[in-house]
């Protein structure tokens, strides 16, 4: 298995979904509903290329060839995501045993407000997730950033953390394929999943 990069080209249209490994339990006596969360939560994805000619038709057909189904991987950001924080500093994680749905991190540039924000997104590990609370670095550039969905795997400590173009590991969810208009233009459906085992 190979992961490979997805090709720079933007798709028309893209969806993220968030979907949430949780079940719900209700009392056939009381009516009374129970939750539980269980690791395993994970973004699906789905993107529309309309009309793709010339290069970047060629490159699309070749890349999704190439990925031989599920054999291989990719790696993929959401496209229409820009950094509503400030950012700054090289993040890292600080400390090996994190787990939940919270990242202790130093490396920041110290003292900013909004350092992250609510809706941007990070990357570590393999592992894609959205910060879920506006959050400021301290006088020392340690920050503690609220995400979902939970950490999968405890990432070691000083783990790089990207937050400019934050990247998932992700697996196509069925066999590819596009509509064409020959020799003129192609229309590719993409629709894939996060790899949890990336």
């Amino acid at each position: 298995m190979t992961t490979f990069a997805f090709p720079s080209i933007t798709p028309t249209t893209n969806t993220f979904e968030l979907v949430a490994n949780t079940r719900t339990f209700q009392s056939p006596l009381t009516n009374a509903i129970q939750t539980t969360s269980r690791k395993g939560s994970l973004w699906r994805i789905s993107m529309q290329f309309a009309n793709l000619s010339g290069a970047d038709r060629k490159t699309m057909q070749a890349f999704l060839a190439k990925l031989n189904g599920q054999q291989h991987r990719f790696t993929v950001q959401d496209h229409s995501y820009t950094l509503s924080g400030g950012g700054g500093g090289t993040l890292q994680v600080n400390g090996g045993t994190q787990s939940g749905t919270s990242l202790v991190c130093d490396g920041a540039t110290a003292s900013v407000t909004n350092y992250l924000k609510a809706g941007d997104y990070i990357a570590f590990n393999n592992e894609l997730h959205m910060v879920v609370a506006d959050t400021n670095s301290d006088a020392s550039g340690n920050v503690t950033i609220s995400i979902a969905p939970p950490i999968r795997k405890t990432p070691a400590d000083d783990t790089l953390v990207e937050y400019t173009v934050p990247k998932g590991v992700f697996i196509l969810s069925g066999p590819a394929s596009w509509d064409t208009q020959p020799s003129i233009t192609s229309s590719f459906n993409i629709e894939a999943f996060e790899d949890v085992l990336a």
